[in-house]
């Protein structure tokens, strides 16, 4: 039901199957689930009994009086969290589903349209990887089209480089990635400088 994971001394990660935290704590109201299991992933994660979770004027998620760096996602079953003590971090899980097809030309630029042609997969694994940089990155301005994803080659899990070319801004992420059960997760290593 839950995964923790430490990258390494400033960066972890946490996911919890919803599925599973629903049964135990019955709940049923699907918001409701994801607000207690967020709350129960962050408080196992940070060792703490208390955590307050609030929200800045972009929706950006920070827990109040702390000083890490967190990032949210939520995809049917599954709760993604990313914690990092010093820097911006982003977090995406993605179910693989066919209706990516049909917006993949508001979020891929040419050279990604043809990396991916139609194949489910490696569509969701680029939107799930510029939704990551997306939250790190943390301005509402920022086009998925402007997050471009260096995807010469696809595996079920490894590291892959995005760069955001955004008006006068050039940044470099290095992001991890896995393709586990029927979803994809890529969580934002760090900015490469």
């Amino acid at each position: 039901m839950i995964h923790l994971e430490y990258i390494n001394d400033e960066l972890s990660l946490g996911m919890l199957n919803l599925q599973g935290f629903k049964a135990v704590n019955v709940l049923e109201e699907k918001r409701e689930i994801e607000r207690k299991g967020t709350l129960f992933l962050l408080k196992k994660m940070l060792n703490t009994e208390s955590v307050e979770l609030v929200y800045n004027e972009l929706n950006r998620p920070f827990l109040k009086g702390r000083s890490e760096h967190i990032s949210i996602s939520h995809s049917h079953q599954w709760l993604a969290i990313s914690i990092h003590n010093t820097v911006e971090t982003g977090v995406d899980v993605e179910l693989i589903r066919e209706k990516v097809i049909n917006i993949k030309h508001k979020f891929c630029c040419d050279a990604e349209l043809e990396f991916a042609q139609n194949d489910i997969d490696k569509l969701t694994f680029l939107w799930c990887c510029k939704e990551a940089v997306y939250k790190a990155y943390g301005k509402k301005e920022l086009e998925f089209k402007n997050i471009i994803v260096d995807s010469l080659d696809l595996k079920p899990r490894g590291e892959v480089n995005a760069c955001i070319h955004f008006e006068d801004h050039i940044r470099n992420y290095k992001l991890m990635y896995r393709k586990f059960e029927g979803y994809f997760l890529a969580l934002i290593a760090h900015e490469i400088r």
